[in-house]
C-alpha cells in the first residue's frame, strides 16, 4: 500500500483545491519558510484523525479553514482527501483504493468519509489502528515532534512502541470492557438492590400469603359445620314455639279471676293511703327544713374550722418565704462575686491570646524570610546559566553561519549578473497582456458583485429562518417534555386518588365500597378544598379527623362500622350529618381578632365545602383559630385567655388552658392527601393550557419550516448562479494573477539583483568586524559562565545554613501555635462559665423578687380570715334555735302516721296474698311469651344468618350442608375453628397474589444477577487476555527495536553507542522508555544534554529502526534533518534511499542533500501572498540556502 495523491481544498493557506500526486519511493516537498509547506503535514494528519487543534498550531478547529488575504474573502469549508492505494489488502477493506475525507465548516460541524460514504471519525481512527498510520503514530514526524519525543516524559515515549508493536486496538478493547464492567457493576448494584428490596417483602408476604390460605380453608370449614348447626336449630325453635303456645292459652283464664279480687281490696287502701300522703307530705315538708337548717349549721361549722386552719397556713407560708427569700439574697450575693472573678480572669487570657499571636505573626514572617531568598536567588542564576548556555549556542551558530554566508555570497553574485539583460525584455510584454485582461474583469466583477449581494441578503434571511426554527422547535420540545412530565404526575395522583392512597385501611375500605354502603358522603379530607399556603395549618388543626368520614345519618354509620367489623377491615370515626351540631366563635371574638397582627383568620373560614356539610366543617374548625407563626398564636392566645385552639401556619398550635404543642413537622397521610388534592387540580389546570400551547408552537414550527425551506431553495439558486460566476471570475483573475506573477517575479528577480550587488557589498565591508565581535562576546560568556559556577557554590552553601534557621524558627512557631490553641479554650470554657453564672443570677433576682410579693400577699390574707370568723359564729347561734323548734313537730306527726300505717298493713297482706298468686300466673305468661318470642326471634336470626352470610334458604342449607355429628360437637367445633381464625390475626387477602407476583420478579431478578455475574467474570476475563497480548507483543517488539536501534545508531554516528531501556520491566502495561545515547568521542549523557543535531540524528535513527521492525506503507517526514550537517544529511538520505522499497517517504526538507537523494520533487511557493501553490521543481532549481526558482508546471 502507498499513499497515491491528497486533495486539499480551503485548509489553512491552501484556499484553491490542490491535487499533490506521490509516486512510490521518496518524494521531497520544498518551499521558503512560510510558504506552507507543513500545511502538507498537518493535512495528512488532519484527515487520518488528529482531534487536537493545537497539535495542528491553531487555537480552535476552525482555525484551520482559510482565514482569508488582504484580497481573499476567508472560506467557509476545509476538506482534505487521501487516496491510498489498498492492492494488497493492508487496511481491512475489499477495495483496490480508498479514499478518506475529512471536511469542516465554520459552524463547527464536520463530515467524514470512506470512499465517499458518511462515516463517524471513530470509524477513521479504528481503520489506521495499529497500521502504523495513525494520527499519533511514528509514520507522520512533524516539525517539533523530534523534541517532543526526547522531551516527553519515559511513560507518554511509549505510545510509539505501542503503535509499533500494534496493540493499541487491544487497548482500546481493554477500555472498552473497562466500560462495560463498569456498567455492568453499575446494573448488578441496581439488580442487587432491588433483590435485597424484595427480600424484605417476601418474607412478610410469604408468611401473610400463609396466613390468607389457611384462613380460606378454616373459612371453609366453618361454613359447612355453621349451616349445618344452623339448620339444626330452626328446627328446635319451631318445636318449642308450638308447645309454648298451648301452655298460654290455660294460665290466661286463671289471671282474669285473681285480677277481680285484688281490684277490691286496692279501692280500700286508696282512701287510707290518700291520707297518709298527706301526712307524709307535711312530716317530709318539716323534715326538709331540719335538715336544711342542720346543714346550714354544718357548712357554717365548716367555715368556721377552714378559716381557722387558712389562718395558720398563712402564718406558717410567710415564715417559710421569710426564710427561703433570705437565703436566696446570701446566694445573689456569691453568685456575683463568682461572676466578678469570672470576668476578670477572662480579661487576662484574651490579654495572654493576643501577646501568643503577635509572636506567632514574627515567627511567620521570619520563616518565611528564611524560605524565600537563597532559593530565590538560587533559581534566578540557574535561570541566567541556561540562558547564558543558550546565548553561547546562538553564538556559536551565528559565526559558523557568517562563515558560510561569505563563501556564498561570493559565489552567486557572477551568476546574477548574467540572468539581468533578459528580465527587462519579458517585463514589456507582460504589461500589454495584463491591461486587456483587467478590462474583461472589470465588466464581470460588476455582474458577479450584484450576485454576491443578494446572495448574502438571502443567506441572512435563511439563517434568521433557521435560528428562529431552532427556537421554535426547542421550545416546543421543551414544552413536549413538561407537557409528559405534568401528565405523567397527573396520571399518577388519579390513580391514587381513584384507589384511596394514604388514607386509613378502615377509611379505604368504607370509600370503596360506597355502592354497598348508600349514605356515605366521603372522607373529610376529600370533602374539602385547602389553600397551599394553610395546608400545614389546616392539617395540624384537623388532626386525625381528616380522615372521619362523613355519612347522611347514624343509621349509615352503624352499618358502615358493622361492615368494617364483620370484613375485619379496621377501623374508622364515622361523621352523621344529623346529629353533629356546628362550634363557633361569637361575634365578639371575631370583631376583637380582627386586624390582630399574626391574625390569618378562624379556620372554618379559611377553606372552600359543599354548604352539605357545613355544620361538620364547622364543628371541626369553627372554633379553631389560625395565626402566621408561633409568636402570632402565643399572643393571640393571650388575647382570647387561653380558651379556644390556635395554630400557627408552621404547624405549632397552642391549646385550650395554655400548653403548647411543636417542633419538626412529619409530613402525615393528611398532609399528603390536602397536597395530593391541591396538586392535581393545579395540574389539570396547567395540563390543559400547555396542550393549548403546544398546538400554537407546533403551528408556528409548521411555518417556519415551510419558510426556512423556500429560503435554502432560493440560496441554493443564488449559490450556483454566483458559483458559475465566480469561476469565470477566478478564471479572469487567475490569468491576471499569473501575469501579474510573472511580472512581479520579474521584478523582484531585478530588485533581488540590485540588492544582492548592494548587500554583497555591505556583507563585504561589515564581514570582519562581525567577525571580531563574534569571537568578542564567545570569550565574554566564558568568563561569565565560570563567575556563575562559582556565585551558585555559594548559594548552595547559605541555603544550607537558611534552611536551619527556618526549621528551628518553625519549631518554635509549632510551640506557640499549640500553646494558642490551649489558651482558646480556655478562654471559650471560661466565657461559658461565665454565661452560666450570669444565667443563675438572673434565675435567681426573679425568684426573690417573687417571694417578696407573696410574702406581702400572705399578710393582706390572714387579715381578711380573722374577720370572716366572727361573722360565722353569729350565725350558728340562730341556725341551732330554729334546730330545737322543728325537732319537737316532727315527734308529733310520725305518731298519727303510725296508726293509719298499721290500718294499711293490714289490708296490704291480703292484697300480697293474692299479687302472689297474681305474680304466679303473669310469670307463667311472661316466661311463655317470652319463650315463644325467643323462639322466633331465633329462627329469623337463624334464616337471617344463612341468607346474608351464606346466601342459602333453609332448605338449600338443610340440602348441602346435613349434620354429620351430634349437635353439641358441633357447636364446640365452630368455636374452636373460630379461636383458629381470631389467632390468625389480620388477614392480608391480596397477599397471595402479591406473594405471587413479587416472589415471580424476585426470581427473575436472581436470574438477571446471576447472568450479570457471569458477564463480569468474562470481562475480568477479557481484560487479562488483552493485558497478556499486550505485553507479550509490546515485549517482542521491543527487544526487537532496541536491537535495530543498537545498530542504527552507530552506523549514523560513524560510532558511539545507544540503548532503549524500560523504567519498570516487571511492569510491561505501564513501563515508560528511557533512551541512552553516547555519540562517539562523548561521555554517556543525558538526552537534554546532546546538541539539537545529535539529538535529531538520534530520533532518525529510532524511527529507522522502527521501519525496520515495522514496515509501514507510508512515512512523512516534515525537516527532522534540518540540525543534521552536510554528511550526516547524505547519510539520511542515503538511509531514505535503503527503505524506499518497502516505505514510502514524503519528506518536508530545506535540505539539498536530502533533495537529492529525492524521486520526485515538489515546490511550494506563495505567488499570491497568503495563498499557498503547489509547483514543480527540478534540482538545479534549489540554491545552497533551499531557495528556489520555480516554474508552475
Amino acid at each position: 500500500m502507498y499513499l497515491k495523491k491528497i486533495e486539499i481544498a480551503g485548509f489553512k493557506s491552501f484556499a484553491e483545491r490542490t491535487v499533490i500526486e506521490f509516486d512510490r519511493g521518496l518524494t521531497a516537498v520544498v518551499g521558503p519558510n512560510g510558504s506552507g509547506k507543513s500545511n502538507i503535514t498537518e493535512a495528512i494528519r488532519w484527515v487520518l484523525g488528529e482531534q487536537s487543534a493545537k497539535s495542528l498550531r491553531g487555537g480552535k478547529m476552525p482555525d484551520v479553514i482559510f482565514a482569508g488575504t488582504a484580497t481573499r474573502k476567508q472560506l467557509n469549508i476545509a476538506e482534505v482527501t487521501v487516496v491510498l492505494d489498498n492492492e494488497q489488502r493492508f487496511l481491512p477493506l475489499d477495495f483496490s483504493e480508498v479514499s478518506v475525507t475529512r471536511r469542516l465548516k465554520r459552524s463547527g460541524e464536520s463530515d467524514f468519509f470512506i470512499n465517499k460514504q458518511s462515516c463517524r471519525l471513530k470509524d477513521i481512527i479504528d481503520l489506521f489502528m495499529d497500521s502504523g498510520l495513525g494520527k499519533e503514530s511514528f509514520s507522520i514526524i512533524s516539525q517539533g515532534k523530534v523534541e517532543a519525543i526526547f522531551n516527553s516524559k519515559p511513560e507518554d515515549r511509549r505510545g510509539i512502541f505501542e503503535e509499533a508493536a500494534g496493540v493499541l486496538k487491544y487497548k482500546q478493547r481493554k477500555r472498552q470492557a473497562e466500560q462495560k464492567l463498569f456498567e455492568t457493576e453499575d446494573n448488578l448494584n441496581r439488580v442487587q438492590d432491588i433483590i435485597y428490596e424484595l427480600e424484605g417483602q417476601l418474607a412478610p408476604l410469604s408468611e401473610q400469603s400463609d396466613v390468607a390460605k389457611k384462613y380460606l380453608q378454616l373459612k371453609e370449614q366453618l361454613t359447612s359445620v355453621d349451616v349445618g348447626v344452623t339448620v339444626h336449630e330452626i328446627d328446635h325453635l319451631k318445636e318449642q314455639w308450638q308447645t309454648t303456645e298451648v301452655e298460654l292459652t290455660a294460665v290466661n283464664e286463671t289471671l282474669a279471676q285473681v285480677s277481680e279480687s285484688i281490684a277490691n281490696f286496692e279501692r280500700t287502701l286508696i282512701n287510707l293511703r290518700d291520707k297518709r300522703t298527706r301526712l307524709d307530705e307535711k312530716l317530709d315538708t318539716e323534715q326538709q327544713q331540719l335538715l336544711s337548717v342542720t346543714e346550714t349549721y354544718e357548712q357554717a361549722e365548716g367555715q368556721k374550722n377552714v378559716l381557722l386552719e387558712r389562718s395558720k397556713n398563712t402564718e406558717k407560708t410567710s415564715s417559710e418565704y421569710s426564710d427561703n427569700l433570705a437565703e436566696l439574697q446570701g446566694k445573689i450575693a456569691v453568685i456575683e462575686s463568682e461572676a466578678q472573678g469570672l470576668t476578670t480572669e477572662l480579661a487576662k487570657q484574651e490579654s495572654r491570646k493576643s501577646e501568643l499571636l503577635v509572636t506567632i505573626q514574627e515567627l511567620e514572617e521570619r520563616v518565611e524570610r528564611y524560605s524565600k531568598s537563597a532559593k530565590d536567588r538560587l533559581a534566578e542564576l540557574r535561570s541566567e546559566y541556561v540562558e547564558l548556555m543558550q546565548n553561547q549556542a546562538n553564538t556559536s551558530n551565528d559565526l559558523k553561519h557568517l562563515e558560510r554566508k561569505f563563501t556564498q555570497e561570493t559565489s552567486k553574485n557572477q551568476e546574477a549578473v548574467d540572468q539581468h539583460s533578459q528580465l527587462l525584455t519579458k517585463q514589456a510584454k507582460l504589461q500589454e497582456k495584463e491591461a486587456a485582461s483587467n478590462e474583461k474583469l472589470s465588466l464581470h466583477s460588476q455582474s458577479l458583485e450584484s450576485l454576491r449581494k443578494d446572495y448574502v441578503r438571502v443567506q441572512q434571511e435563511t439563517h434568521q429562518a433557521k435560528q428562529d426554527l431552532a427556537l421554535k422547535e426547542k421550545q416546543m420540545y421543551d414544552a413536549m417534555g413538561i407537557l409528559q412530565q405534568g401528565k405523567a404526575r397527573q396520571k399518577s395522583l388519579q390513580e391514587l386518588q381513584e384507589n384511596y392512597a394514604g388514607f386509613y385501611q378502615g377509611v379505604r375500605a368504607v370509600l370503596k365500597a360506597k355502592t354497598e354502603l348508600p349514605g356515605i358522603v366521603g372522607a373529610v379530607a376529600e370533602l374539602i378544598q385547602v389553600p397551599t399556603d394553610l395546608a400545614l395549618g389546616i392539617e395540624t388543626a384537623l388532626g386525625g379527623a381528616a380522615q372521619s368520614v362523613i355519612v347522611e345519618d347514624e343509621k349509615v354509620g352503624r352499618e358502615a362500622i358493622a361492615y368494617l367489623r364483620n370484613k375485619r377491615l379496621g377501623r374508622a370515626t364515622f361523621l352523621p350529618l344529623t346529629t353533629i351540631k356546628p362550634r363557633q366563635l361569637n361575634d365578639g371574638i371575631r370583631q376583637e381578632l380582627k386586624g390582630t397582627k399574626g391574625f390569618v383568620g378562624i379556620a372554618s373560614d379559611l377553606v372552600s365545602f359543599e354548604p352539605k356539610i357545613k355544620n361538620i366543617v364547622e364543628n371541626l374548625l369553627g372554633i379553631t383559630i389560625l395565626a402566621r407563626d408561633l409568636a402570632s398564636a402565643n399572643s393571640i392566645a393571650k388575647q382570647v385567655r387561653y380558651q379556644f385552639r390556635v395554630v400557627s401556619l408552621e404547624g405549632d398550635v397552642m391549646n385550650p388552658g395554655g400548653s403548647m404543642t411543636g417542633g419538626a413537622t412529619r409530613k402525615g397521610n393528611q398532609g399528603n392527601l390536602f397536597a395530593q388534592a391541591g396538586e392535581l387540580q393545579s395540574l389539570t389546570e396547567q395540563v390543559a393550557k400547555m396542550e393549548s400551547e403546544l398546538v400554537k408552537r407546533e403551528d408556528v414550527v409548521r411555518l417556519l419550516k415551510i419558510t426556512a425551506s423556500e429560503k435554502e431553495v432560493d440560496l441554493e439558486n443564488l449559490r450556483e448562479a454566483g458559483e458559475i460566476a465566480r469561476l469565470k471570475e477566478q478564471e479572469l483573475k487567475s490569468s491576471i494573477e499569473l501575469l501579474r506573477t510573472e511580472r512581479s517575479q520579474l521584478t523582484r528577480e531585478q530588485e533581488a539583483f540590485e540588492r544582492e550587488s548592494q548587500g554583497l557589498t555591505s556583507f563585504l565591508a561589515e564581514y570582519e568586524s562581525q567577525k571580531a565581535t563574534l569571537e568578542t562576546e564567545m570569550a565574554r560568556i566564558q568568563t561569565a559562565r565560570k563567575a556563575l559556577d562559582e556565585e551558585m557554590n555559594q548559594t548552595d552553601q547559605l541555603e544550607a545554613i537558611n534552611t536551619e534557621k527556618r526549621e528551628a524558627y518553625q519549631e518554635e512557631l509549632k510551640q506557640k501555635q499549640a500553646k494558642t490553641a490551649v489558651l482558646v479554650e480556655k478562654i471559650a470554657h471560661t466565657g461559658g462559665l461565665l454565661a452560666d453564672k450570669k444565667g443563675q443570677l438572673q434565675e435567681a433576682q426573679r425568684s426573690a423578687a417573687k417571694l417578696s410579693e407573696q410574702i406581702r400577699m400572705l399578710t393582706d390574707d390572714s387579715s381578711n380570715h380573722l374577720e370572716s370568723k366572727e361573722s360565722v359564729e353569729t350565725r350558728m347561734a340562730d341556725l341551732q334555735q330554729r334546730k330545737v323548734d322543728l325537732q319537737a313537730s316532727l315527734v308529733s306527726l310520725k305518731a298519727e302516721r303510725e296508726s293509719v300505717h298499721q290500718k294499711i298493713a293490714e289490708l296490704d297482706e291480703n292484697v300480697t296474698l293474692s299479687n302472689k298468686q297474681q305474680q304466679s300466673l303473669l310469670g307463667q305468661k311472661s316466661k311463655g311469651e317470652v319463650l315463644k318470642s325467643r323462639s322466633e326471634v331465633g329462627m329469623d336470626n337463624a334464616l337471617q344468618h344463612l341468607q346474608e352470610d351464606y346466601s342459602l334458604t333453609y332448605e338449600a342449607g338443610k340440602d348441602l350442608y346435613p349434620l354429620e355429628v351430634d349437635f353439641e360437637t358441633a357447636k364446640g367445633r365452630i368455636r374452636g375453628l373460630k379461636r383458629e381464625i381470631d389467632g390468625l390475626g389480620p388477614v392480608n387477602m391480596a397477599a397471595i397474589e402479591q406473594f405471587e407476583t413479587v416472589n415471580e420478579r424476585y426470581t427473575f431478578l436472581v436470574t438477571q444477577r446471576d447472568d450479570l455475574l457471569d458477564a463480569k467474570e468474562s470481562l475480568f476475563d477479557t481484560m487479562n487476555e488483552m493485558d497478556d497480548i499486550v505485553k507479550e507483543k509490546f515485549e517482542e517488539v521491543f527487544i526487537a527495536i532496541r536491537d535495530k536501534f543498537q545498530v542504527v545508531f552507530p552506523n549514523m554516528f560513524g560510532g558511539g553507542h545507544a540503548d532503549l531501556i524500560l523504567t519498570d520491566p516487571t511492569d510491561l502495561l505501564n513501563t515508560g522508555i528511557e533512551i541512552v545515547a553516547q555519540p562517539p568521542g562523548k561521555k554517556l549523557q543525558s538526552l537534554s544534554l546532546l546538541s539539537g543535531g545529535e539529538r535529531a540524528l538520534t530520533a532518525i535513527a529510532l524511527l529507522f529502526s522502527i521501519i525496520q521492525v515495522r514496515p509501514v506503507p507510508f512515512c512523512v517526514l516534515d525537516e527532522v534533518e534540518a540540525a543534521l550537517d552536510e554528511a550526516n544529511v547524505a547519510r539520511f538520505g542515503q538511509y531514505l534511499s535503503h527503505f524506499e522499497d518497502d516505505t514510502q517517504f514524503i519528506v518536508i526538507t530545506h535540505r539539498k542533500g536530502t533533495m537529492e537523494a529525492a524521486d520526485v520533487l515538489y515546490g511550494v511557493t506563495m505567488q499570491e501572498s497568503g495563498i499557498s501553490k503547489i509547483v514543480s521543481v527540478r534540482l538545479e532549481d534549489v540554491n545552497e540556502r533551499g531557495d528556489i526558482d520555480l516554474e508552475e508546471p
